[in-house]
Order: C-alpha cells, then structure tokens, then sequence
C-alpha cells in the first residue's frame, strides 16, 4: 500500500485496538518480513486461499473468542508480544544457539521443556509465510524447516522470548507449572504409546501436555503485581476475578496463532469431562488422563505400560467422570 505497509498497519491496529485479532493474507512472504510479523500477527495466510478456509480460520478464531467473557483479558492476550521463559531454559538455548557447533537435535530438545517457546514455533511453523506444511506437530521437524539462522535471529536479534523477571513475584508458582506441564507431556506421550501406534499421534499428545496449562502463565505475566500464595489460590482467582478460566484462556491463545485443532481441543477440553470422548485415542483423552495421574498419584512415564495402561485409563478416566 502507498506509504504503509501491512505490518507497519497491523502495528497500529495492535496498539490502538488490542482486542482485535490479526490475521494476514499475503502474496509475497520473505523470511525478513515473517519475522518482522512475529510479535503483530496472529496467523499469517498465503495466496491463494480459498474462500471456504479463510471462513473457517475466521470463524473459528471467533468461537474461541466467544468462550471468553473478559474484555480486559482479551486485550491482554491478543496484545501479547512474549510471554516469559524459565531464566535456566533461555540461557540454554540462547548459548546453544550462539554455539559455533550448534545442533538441532540439541535446540528442539532445550525448547521442549518450555510451554512458551515451544508455542511459539508451533506458531511460526504453522504460518504460510514460512511455506511449510501445515499442522506441523513435532518441534524437530520444525527447526529443520525453519533452520538454526532463523531461530537465531527470533532470540538473538527480535529477542522473541525472554526470561522470567528476577523480581518477578511469582516465579516459584511459574517453575511449578513448568514442572507439572513436562510430567504431563511425558505421561501423555507414554499413555499414547502403549495404546496406539502412531508417532504423530504421540507427538501431538507430548505437545498438547505441554501446552495445557499454558493459560495458567497467561494469567500471572498479566497479573505479575500480585503474588499468588500457591497454585491454589491462582486457580481461586481466575474462577472469582477472570470469569473464565485457564483452559479456555490458553486454548484461545493456540487457537488464534493457529496451532493444530488437536492440540487445541486437548487444550481446551482438560477438565472438562463432557467433552473427552473414551472410546476414541486423542491427545484430549491422553492429556486428560495424564494431567489426573500427576495431579492425583507419584507414577512416573516409565511405570507406565501396556498391562496397565487401560487400567490407568479407567482410573483416573472414567472414575473422575463418577465423580470417584
């Protein structure tokens, strides 16, 4: 456009209106420009696009938003420039980035500890101004297609993720999280294992355990001025304060950058009984399951196995479902 690009307007539209969502259509993508969209858009769509699929994203970044009821939250997240990494998680990864001999297998290994990065390239990958193939799930494939340059340049020069602050007041509550997210990702991937054969599928319930309380860190950068006793207190809050609660909050988050329905749905659905199917083997039930085990028992992935699994299943499955 004369004297102004689309970036240059979705800047101004993020900073003057926050609430709104950020979607581009584009016919021209080079990596400079994608990585200058990182921190204004939400999803990136290529030309040409069907009509029926532009509806669809639309719709969809809609209906997500419609499970929210907070206009302030809703600011806050749309706004969201970085959210906040473990200081041990980025220092590894910014010096094995810098490191002459970096290698990818050593990167995706250091970004799947961390719910916030791994979003985030999630997020990038997923994107079309990339050019990669849609509904990427698995964070090497996705360094391998993006490359070490460019993820060099996200936490070197844009400085897309940052560490959590030293004075931030609630950097025990993060930690927990961030401990409680990789158990279960770990137990999700080691449910889905021993019930379905299916690597994509144990990628995609690895992921989604991650990423499911990534809501809970939503809050507390948005409400980093108060300090939460526990975690039991921050889930009071965000029942009584919010009026909305976390899983709604992070699946909204995933859904408008675009991740994968799979990973979305596990997201939103991990406390919410009515809407896990049992009979079928998803990342939802997976994750479900897994957040019940580590919430509610100290079995470790590797205690997992094929005799006992539906067992495991049945217990923290359907029990909580008889309200057992």
């Amino acid at each position: 456009m004369p004297g102004i690009d689309g970036t240059q307007l979705l800047t101004q539209v993020k900073n003057k209106y926050p609430h709104i969502i950020r979607i581009t259509l584009s016919g021209y993508a080079n990596d400079n420009l994608a990585l200058r969209n990182t921190r204004i858009v939400h999803q990136s769509l290529a030309k040409p696009s069907s009509g029926k699929d532009i509806i669809r994203i639309i719709e969809r970044a809609i209906q997500l938003r419609e499970s929210l009821n907070n206009e302030e939250l809703l600011k806050f997240v749309n706004g969201i420039d970085e959210l906040p990494s473990l200081p041990e998680v980025y220092l590894k990864l910014e010096k094995e980035i810098n490191s002459p001999n970096s290698s990818i297998d050593r990167i995706s290994n250091i970004i799947t500890t961390d719910p916030i990065i791994t979003a985030k390239i999630l997020q990038l990958s997923n994107s079309a101004f990339f050019g990669l193939p849609m509904h990427i799930t698995n964070i090497k494939q996705a360094l391998n297609f993006l490359g070490i340059k460019i993820m060099q340049n996200l936490v070197l020069s844009i400085k897309l993720f940052k560490s959590i602050d030293s004075d931030n007041p609630n950097s025990k509550i993060f930690q927990e999280v961030w401990t409680h997210s990789n158990k279960v990702a770990f137990l999700a991937k080691q449910i889905s294992e021993m019930t379905d054969l299916s690597k994509n599928l144990s990628e995609e319930s690895f992921l989604s355990g991650l990423l499911h309380d990534i809501g809970k860190l939503i809050i507390l950068e948005n409400m980093k001025e108060t300090k939460f006793s526990d975690l039991n207190e921050l889930k009071e809050f965000e029942t009584k304060s919010l009026n909305t609660n976390h899983a709604a909050l992070g699946a909204y988050l995933l859904g408008i950058w675009g991740l994968p329905d799979t990973i979305v749905e596990a997201v939103a659905y991990h406390h919410n009984t009515e809407l896990i199917n049992f009979n079928d083997n998803t990342p939802s039930l997976f994750v479900f399951v897994a957040d019940k085990i580590a919430n509610n028992s100290n079995i470790t992935p590797v205690e997992i196995t094929k005799d006992n699994v539906n067992e495991l299943i049945d217990k923290y499955g359907e029990s909580f479902i008889e309200g057992k």
